[in-house]
């Protein structure tokens, strides 16, 4: 709702302190514009003299009044949304707002921003149950297919391409300002700024709102475990710092502040830093609207080279209690090490599940295929806890240890060829049909087999050329959330695994929600080389009688040169109840008791 100005004082006045720690009765930390103008207050402790220079000034830097606990502030009457300006610290250092929603550059100003003048009109942003979630992982940058870097307004039409699949979230890569135009986001200059190259904070606000629109979830993607190192004006804010090589107030000044990135670790053990993140958190929630979170390297965050960092563990603890108490249906994602401690996450990356599965893909002879590995991987971790995938940024990209797309991995000289395709769908099969959060990055429905660049731009022309893979990809959502009342079964989060052949490298599991005949599922998948054909392989089904086939990797609705082995229905039969199944190479069935419908294509023109 927008807050009208005659309100906007009040709103200020309540909202600072259930967002800071710090006093009520004054506005925020930050800048924020309402009826007598625009207040700025800012944090820095060691500076001897504060001053305020901008638009509204001509840049004459005017003095700010001091406050206790090392604040300062200072209220512009002319001061307007739009204009620039910047913190001069100790008549010498200019900086930007540490807490700027909006900045010209990330080696520029910051800009008056006012967060209540978006009108959200009835926003209503939709609410799922755990097991219904599926993400769709996304680059604002590439994801248009436009001349680079796209915005958030270009990525808006192709929200539709999203909803067609039937997946019920977005998670952008991180969205923040960053230094340049090309960037996957990981390298945050100012992390209250959304990225000005992708069109700034009513940008994001609008696609948001449109993805609310399309009942998609966001899930914003946040860095915690350093800051920058680059253009970063947190740096030394305020002048001071200790220990040489170190970056003053806002990070660790020992080796605590030390990463792979750079010695830019936030000191969690200063409750203004602490009080920093939790508020950018908050600010995503209340001004951003979104509906989750994914915090990047919780390992990172909570170790440090003195070990593991129990200010950081609180921190965490406290930032997702709080959330969990307030906002109890935002998701909160850890992308490793979330449940090390009790630091409250909901779910968590599971990146050994990814690797267990593709290294069962890319293996180039089967008899190199562990199906034991295969069944850990439906079992390892309690159901809807954890986050699946065979593709995201990180593993698939060039720059990380020459690694690519999955198709490609599989067969680098023909990533199109029938082997890959039909082993990539074997991968993604598993996936939304394994207990968990099902997600997929960017073109993986749409066979995508360049890997990812910040600077290369999504090819929507595939949606055409493979536009059976992207219908095998809405099939298996849409079966995965049951969406037609066939398999409840994959909406729950048991598992059982009756069929193991290692030698011929076929496994097959039964999912289960409540159980019972109609809510039972069986997953069938062969991970050979080999078309079983000849009505003599047998798998034992939950219950006799008829069992429909669901899915079906193999079918030539998908591609023409796929082989379409098997039955749509088996007949179980016998104590305990087997049915003979054929089955084609490196390909997965889904049957369950429930007549099959025939569902609408999901495919969509460039």
């Amino acid at each position: 709702m927008r807050i009208k100005p005659r309100y906007r004082l009040l709103a200020l006045a309540f909202w600072c302190g259930a967002t800071t720690g710090f006093p009520q009765t004054a506005p925020p930390l930050g800048c924020f514009p309402h009826t007598n103008g625009t207040t700025f207050r800012v944090w820095a402790p060691n500076a001897t003299n504060v001053a305020l220079g901008g638009d509204f000034n001509n840049w004459q830097a005017a003095a700010m009044r001091p406050e206790t606990d090392g604040l300062w502030s200072l209220t512009i009457p002319a001061a307007q949304p739009g204009q620039h300006y910047k913190y001069l610290i100790n008549n010498t250092l200019w900086k930007r707002d540490p807490r700027a929603r909006q900045v010209n550059h990330s080696n520029g100003d910051s800009i008056v921003y006012d967060p209540a003048a978006f009108d959200w009109g009835r926003d209503r942003p939709p609410r799922s149950a755990r097991n219904d979630w599926v993400i769709y992982q996304l680059h604002i940058g590439t994801f248009a297919g436009r001349p680079l870097p796209a915005t958030f307004d270009d990525a808006i039409p192709y929200l539709d391409h999203i909803r067609a699949l039937g997946c019920t979230a977005v998670a952008p890569l991180p969205v923040n300002e960053f230094p340049g135009a090309f960037s996957w986001g990981y390298n945050p200059s100012d992390p209250y700024a959304i990225e000005t190259d992708y069109g700034g904070p009513a940008a994001f606000k609008r696609f948001v709102h449109a993805a609310h629109a399309r009942g998609l979830a966001v899930i914003a993607d946040v860095i915690h475990n350093h800051y920058g190192p680059t253009d970063l004006d947190l740096w030394r804010f305020d002048g001071a710092f200790w220990n040489g090589e170190y970056g003053g107030i806002y990070f660790y000044n020992d080796s605590r502040a030390e990463t792979p990135w750079g010695h830019t670790r936030p000191d969690f053990g200063r409750p203004e830093v602490r009080a920093y993140i939790r508020d950018q958190i908050f600010m995503y929630a209340d001004e951003y609207h979104v509906d989750g979170f994914r915090w990047d390297s919780i390992y990172h965050i909570i170790n440090s080279g003195w070990g593991p960092n129990p200010e950081a563990i609180q921190m965490l603890h406290d930032i997702n209690r709080e959330l969990a108490h307030s906002r109890p249906d935002i998701l909160r994602i850890a992308e490793d090490h979330g449940f090390d401690h009790d630091m409250g996450f909901d779910a968590q990356w599971d990146v050994g599940h990814r690797w267990a599965l593709f290294n069962q893909l890319v293996t180039a002879h089967d008899p190199e295929r562990d199906m034991h590995t295969v069944a850990g991987t439906l079992t390892d971790w309690p159901g809807f806890q954890r986050i699946i995938f065979t593709e995201a940024h990180d593993y698939v990209a060039r720059m990380n240890e020459n690694r690519s797309r999955v198709p490609t991995m599989i067969h680098p000289e023909d990533p199109t060829s029938i082997w890959a395709r039909k082993r990539a769908l074997l991968g993604a099969a598993m996936i939304f049909t394994t207990p968990g959060i099902p997600m997929i990055f960017q073109g993986q429905e749409m066979l995508e087999t360049r890997a990812f660049h910040d600077d290369v731009p999504m090819n929507w022309s595939l949606t055409n050329t493979y536009a059976g893979n992207v219908q095998a990809y809405a099939d298996l959502i849409r079966l995965r959330r049951n969406l037609n009342g066939a398999t409840p079964g994959l909406q729950g989060s048991g598992v059982y695994v009756q069929h193991l052949d290692d030698e011929q490298k076929v496994i097959a599991f039964t999912r289960w929600n409540q159980g019972g005949a109609t809510d039972d599922v069986v997953v069938i998948a062969n991970f050979s080389s080999h078309d079983f054909t000849a009505n003599d392989y047998s798998i034992r089904f939950p219950t006799a009688g008829t069992w429909h086939r669901q899915f079906n990797s193999d079918s030539t609705c998908y591609f023409a040169d796929f082989g379409d082995v098997g039955a749509d229905q088996v007949e179980a039969t016998g104590n305990p109840p087997a049915a003979p199944v054929n089955m084609g190479r490196y390909s997965l069935q889904i049957f369950s008791k429930n007549a099959p419908d025939s569902p609408p294509p999901a495919t969509i023109s460039d």
